[in-house]
């Protein structure tokens, strides 16, 4: 379901990454009904973010989840967010789709429920946007991308045409990935890295051109 005006909608996650979400809301001319957490700590009670209040958590949904709203998770990791979206599904609620109204979506793009599009973030021609996905502000997919759910373009990040970024990976904040290149599922590319190569499955790469990234222990070993 698309954002609209009328849509009753949480927040689930009350951090900085909702309040983006929040003021995103508010450009669209929508004010959430509430944040939600995936589970309240005794500071909680009685909090509220930038206007907006902490209604409740997915451990006791009766009061916030009645009439049941659409929701968006507002978590940056993307094994957490997965979590809390699929938490939210069990629930019964419906996953909406927020794209920031100076977001721009080119030709034939689309974004699935639960997907996030922020302010300045460009969809190329034919470019895709699965379930629970994040492209942050001012990232760029270029034609014929393929976003999969739960993965992350962080902001500024420049992905060439066809790019494939897999299911829980993530772009770090002004990387840039050569055309026709896959991010494995559930990889990591560190900030300012320049990916000219597949990135296979779980791996961590940083560095231009990326390589894969060396682990402390191994560090320490060569010293």
């Amino acid at each position: 379901m698309t954002v609209e005006a009328s849509t009753r909608v949480v927040i689930v996650g009350a951090g900085d990454h909702g309040r983006v979400m929040l003021e995103l809301f508010r450009a669209l001319g929508t004010e959430p009904a509430g944040f939600v957490e995936p589970r309240l700590s005794p500071d909680d009670a009685g909090r509220s973010i930038d206007g907006l209040a902490v209604i409740g958590d997915l451990d006791a949904p009766a009061g916030w989840a009645m009439p049941a709203p659409t929701f968006v998770v507002a978590l940056g990791d993307n094994a957490t967010r997965r979590d809390v979206f699929e938490r939210c599904i069990a629930l019964g609620l419906t996953p909406a789709t927020a794209i920031h109204p100076r977001a721009v979506l080119l030709g034939g793009a689309t974004v699935e429920p639960g997907a996030m599009v922020c302010a300045g973030a460009i969809l190329g021609v034919g470019a895709s946007v699965a379930r629970n996905a994040i492209v942050n502000t001012g990232a760029t997919l270029d034609h014929d991308n393929r976003i999969g759910a739960h993965a992350h373009v962080g902001p500024g990040a420049h992905l060439g045409g066809h790019v494939t970024v897999e299911e829980g990976a993530f772009v770090g904040i002004g990387a840039v990935v050569r055309d026709g290149r896959r991010i494995g599922d559930w990889a990591f590319v560190a900030g300012g890295a320049m990916v000219v190569q597949d990135v296979p499955d779980g791996s961590r790469v940083a560095g231009v051109p990326a390589r894969a990234m060396m682990e402390p222990q191994a560090k320490k070993e060569r010293l």
